[in-house]
């Protein structure tokens, strides 16, 4: 799994990365050594870290989540009978660390739901039925109280939702089976999406890490 982020202590981008021998057996591979890889872009150099102390074998690889200067994954602690974590790297000091995780969820599960940034705070959401997702949004930063929970629907022929941003209080916009959709909580309804130049599916719109400080390689 990888991650991209911007320290603001070095002045630098980082490009993270984790990575694990993989064995002939799908269901056993080789998690006792995770490695760790950072390149500097500034530096243009690669750097071994130290191994992850963290299990980080998921159902399904993702990207890391930048917020408050952390990549931030899902995973397993090897120290605690292998219970869900939320584990952060921080771009600063290049260490990881844990993020409490809201209190009412099952600690031996979580690890199969996914996390996104949505206006700059983390998120966790998993799918409660096809066309429905809970999302989890730490308002405070590190602080488990924070934690807050809302319902975002879709149409009930999806199967797969992504949130992509908050384009209001009330108002989400979604990746459907790779169809743009805006929910309205206050209306509880959801519209189709249509943006001027680009197609009306987007494959894989949730895995992109969205920033609005970053401009597009693609010109023309």
């Amino acid at each position: 799994m990888y991650g991209l982020g911007y320290d603001v202590v070095s002045g630098d981008y980082k490009v993270v990365t984790l990575s694990y021998y993989d064995t002939d057996n799908e269901y056993e591979p080789d998690i006792d050594y995770t490695f760790v890889d950072v390149y500097y872009v500034r530096k243009d150099i690669w750097r071994r870290l130290e191994s992850s102390p963290y299990d980080h074998v998921v159902p399904q690889l993702a990207s890391g989540v930048l917020v408050n200067g952390a990549l931030h994954w899902l995973a397993s602690s090897k120290t605690s009978g292998y219970s869900s974590v939320i584990v952060a790297f921080d771009l600063s000091d290049d260490k990881f660390l844990e993020v409490p995780a809201p209190s009412t969820l099952d600690k031996g599960n979580f690890v199969f739901n996914k996390l996104v940034a949505l206006r700059g705070c983390l998120c966790m959401f998993t799918n409660t039925d096809e066309d429905e997702i809970d999302v989890w949004m730490m308002k405070d930063y590190g602080v488990e109280e924070s934690w807050t929970k809302f319902v975002v629907k879709g149409p009930d022929s999806v199967t797969d939702l992504i949130p992509l941003c908050l384009m209001s209080e009330d108002d989400v916009l979604l990746d459907a089976d790779g169809e743009l959709i805006v929910y309205s909580m206050r209306e509880d309804r959801w519209r189709n999406m249509m943006v001027d130049g680009i197609p009306t599916m987007c494959e894989n719109a949730g895995t992109a890490i969205f920033r609005e400080s970053l401009v597009s390689p693609t010109f023309g």
